[in-house]
Order: C-alpha cells, then structure tokens, then sequence
C-alpha cells in the first residue's frame, strides 16, 4: 500500500500561473500532456519496485491509498477547471490499470472543503464532469450559525 501525490512534486504541477510556480499552465495541454505523461509513471515504477522486493510477477495486489484530481498542493495555484482536473484523473486512473495498481479517491465528499472540492471531492468532480446521478457537494448547514 503505497501513496503517491503528483501535487506536491515540482516538476509535476499545474498552477493557473504556470512555470516557475507550476511545470505547466492550467488548460495549457501540450504542457499538461507532456507532464501527465512523464508523472503517471509512478504506478509503474511502483509495481516494478514492488515486484523486485517480492521476487514476484505481478501477482500481488498493490494499492494507493489516496489520489485526487489536484495539480497543486497550494489551492492558491492548482488548477480548478474541469478540463485539465479531468486529464489528471483520467492520467492517473490509466496508470494505475496498466500497472495492475487499485487506486482510493482521497475522499467522497467534502462539502466544506471550499476551493479544494473541484479536485478532492470525488462527489462534486463527478457532478462537475456531469456524471448523472451526482449533484454538488455542497452542506445545507453553514459553519458559525
């Protein structure tokens, strides 16, 4: 069980104000193309690392115990539109298939999470890529009433 968060690796992040804060722009897509492509290879490089300590051959089941959609680990700079969140999920959801490696949303929902829940709340990214279904998530209760 391992965890890997492309967010807080430099050379990984998308910032709505691009390089030097961010490796590329956010709706940039050659940018988040080159860079989604380079970084997924974590679920592969896991399963290679794993597989050499366990003298296996892809057999044993491997976990992340926690991803999201965030490009940033500062809500400050990561991206919060829907098409460069999707190209994230979609990125680390191939490469967690194709190295044979279950992934864990970091969490369901979060409807005081405020300008984290576009990336984090696997609800409100699934209402927001309009999934049927899902609605926002938001709290009907208000913090300090």
């Amino acid at each position: 069980l391992g965890s890997f968060f492309h967010q807080w690796g430099p050379t990984c992040q998308g910032t709505v104000d691009g390089p030097p804060t961010g490796n590329y722009t956010c709706g940039d897509e050659e940018g988040t193309a080159q860079t989604l492509g380079r970084c997924a290879g974590w679920a592969g490089m896991y399963r290679d690392v794993m597989n050499e300590q366990l003298g296996d051959d892809d057999s044993a089941r491997l976990a992340s115990a926690e991803f999201s959609a965030s490009t940033h680990h500062s809500v400050l700079h990561s991206c919060t539109d829907t098409t460069t969140l999707r190209k994230t999920y979609l990125a680390q959801v191939e490469a967690g298939n194709d190295a044979g490696v279950e992934l864990f949303w970091w969490s369901w929902k979060m409807p005081h999470g405020g300008a984290f829940r576009p990336a984090w709340s696997f609800k409100h990214f699934l209402h927001r890529l309009g999934v049927d279904g899902f609605g926002p998530d938001e709290s009907e209760l208000i913090c300090g009433r």
